[in-house]
């Protein structure tokens, strides 16, 4: 097996912008290895009990507001369980988290009057602020605002307010109130924007590359690692700006950079 894993693009546009599926094994897009001994195959093939999905973000426009269902609720809407992170790519408004006392009555309310941005937290994000968004946690993301995001493998969104927008057809996206309501969690926090995170999930840090190291995976652990600022090599291969590689369990590479900013994200097999 390789030491390391690079992917072919997979960019899908939106109504909002746009979002590159960097490492993924889940059913409605699974990446294609791009080079070395395994070309062409899907990472489903090889992993096919893969745990997480890795997107970079581009909002041009604001996202919907939108709320995830947890291991718990998802039994009760359908769907798949999903806890996301954040990291900022650029600087710009981030919405997380419902103000404190809010109920399920003020959110139904704010639907109706258009008036849901008064809920919510606003944060302004400036680069490489990390963002912990739980299922059941309120969120959306910010006009002009890119981000690095790791999320469990679902594809399940509950939108709960779009801002009054259309779509493509020219009629309002469908809305998912009932079961947004019930994926929602009161009792959760605000997220506190912090550098670095250790969840049930994975963890993630960032590091300022200067020289050479070496990096490694234990026997059931993975390594996600997105070049975000500068490029690197990884055991002989360049990697650009903007790439995402995946080191494989049980692997050791040789890692040069120049100035370069890395977020390494570890996760278990």
């Amino acid at each position: 097996m390789e030491s390391c894993f690079k992917f072919k693009k997979s960019v899908h546009a939106a109504l909002w912008g746009s979002e590159s599926w960097e490492i993924s094994a889940h059913s409605a897009d699974p990446s294609v290895i791009a080079d070395g001994e395994q070309k062409k195959r899907r990472l489903n093939e090889i992993y096919p009990d893969f745990p997480l999905l890795f997107k970079v973000i581009d909002a041009k426009t604001r996202l919907s507001v939108q709320v995830h269902p947890n291991e718990e609720t998802c039994k009760v809407t359908g769907g798949e369980p999903k806890t996301e992170m954040w990291c900022a790519l650029s600087d710009g408004p981030i919405y997380a988290g419902l103000k404190p006392g809010t109920s399920a009555a003020d959110v139904e309310a704010a639907v109706r009057s258009g008036k849901f941005e008064e809920l919510l937290v606003r944060h302004e994000a400036k680069f490489g602020d990390v963002f912990f968004i739980p299922g059941g946690l309120v969120h959306a993301i910010g006009d002009g605002v890119r981000l690095y995001e790791v999320q469990q493998s679902s594809n399940t969104t509950f939108r709960l307010y779009d801002w009054g927008r259309v779509g493509a057809d020219g009629k309002p996206r469908e809305l998912h109130i009932e079961k947004g309501l019930q994926a929602i969690d009161y009792s959760l926090p605000v997220p506190v924007p912090c550098k670095s995170l250790d969840t049930p999930f994975f963890k993630f840090s960032q590091e300022h590359v200067l020289g050479a190291s070496i990096l490694s995976t234990r026997a059931d652990e993975f390594l996600a690692l997105y070049t975000a600022k500068g490029e690197i090599d990884l055991d002989g291969k360049r990697v650009m700006e903007r790439t995402s590689v995946l080191i494989p369990p049980s692997s050791t590479c040789e890692l040069f950079g120049s100035d370069s900013i890395l977020f390494l994200t570890r996760f278990w097999a």
